[in-house]
């Protein structure tokens, strides 16, 4: 046999083996380059994210600290659903952590019965996005319940027993039933993900996959279109708070 024929003989078996191989499932994720979607954009101005508080050092940002959530026409400025009994919660922090002496996060029932979960922490060291997550020690939320919470920073000063220059920002949550919903399968793109959670205004489900999605820019770029942040698109993820003392110590409740 000559090797023009071996050549040619190798050549058709590699296609077949090719036509005829089975299609791998890339993972949903990967298929975010062929999406071409963008969410409505709103014009809202910063003002409207400014925290409640005293001022202080840890003011002087051009960007404010905020929730990642869309401001809602509802009575409370952020307010969105979960599916989760333990949900995570992510906030952009501007300031480094120097000049922030300590923070607190309490979550409660609407009728401030009950805390579900309180703690007073450290920021990560660098800005950028931070997030607390309710742990399985804490109460878990209750099925069409709403519950309020709170989350506090106090700006460092020279006596750092002074709690007294304080922001923060207040909102509201509550968890679904799932059954009520459309149910997602796990092999859905994100995107499609994306879309489920912001029809049914789960933001604290999206921010859950925050991690994942900031790897894929056209994620990120829509779901900060989506709650008109993306003017943080460039901002990193600093990662977690770190509880300090007795998680049943809060340092102030201010509504």
């Amino acid at each position: 046999m000559t090797a023009h024929k071996l050549a040619l003989i190798l050549a058709i078996t590699v296609l077949e083996l090719t036509i005829h191989r089975p299609l791998v499932q890339a993972h949903p994720i990967q298929k975010l380059a062929s999406l071409k979607q963008d969410p409505p954009v709103r014009d809202r101005p910063n003002d409207d994210r400014k925290p409640a508080g005293t001022r202080g050092p840890c003011e002087q940002t051009e960007q404010p600290f905020t929730p990642l959530l869309p401001i809602t026409d509802s009575g409370v400025k952020f307010s969105g659903f979960t599916l989760k009994a333990y949900p995570t919660f992510w906030f952009y922090i501007p300031y480094p952590s120097n000049t922030i002496n300590r923070g607190a996060f309490v979550i409660k029932n609407s009728q401030d019965e009950t805390r579900n979960y309180q703690v007073s922490f450290q920021l990560p060291e660098t800005p950028g996005f931070v997030k607390i997550s309710l742990p399985i020690t804490a109460i878990p939320l209750e099925l069409n319940k709403q519950y309020r919470w709170q989350f506090t920073l106090y700006c460092t000063s020279n006596d750092p027993t002074d709690l007294s220059q304080s922001i923060w920002h207040n909102g509201s949550i509550e968890r679904l039933d799932p059954q009520h919903l459309e149910p997602q399968t796990a092999t859905a793109l994100v995107m499609d993900q994306m879309k489920f959670y912001q029809d049914n205004r789960l933001w604290y489900d999206i921010s859950a996959d925050l991690v994942q999605i900031y790897d894929f820019p056209l994620a990120w770029r829509y779901l900060l279109r989506t709650i008109d942040l993306e003017e943080l698109k460039k901002e990193p993820i600093a990662g977690s708070v770190e509880p300090i003392g007795d998680s049943n110590e809060i340092l102030g409740n201010r509504e």
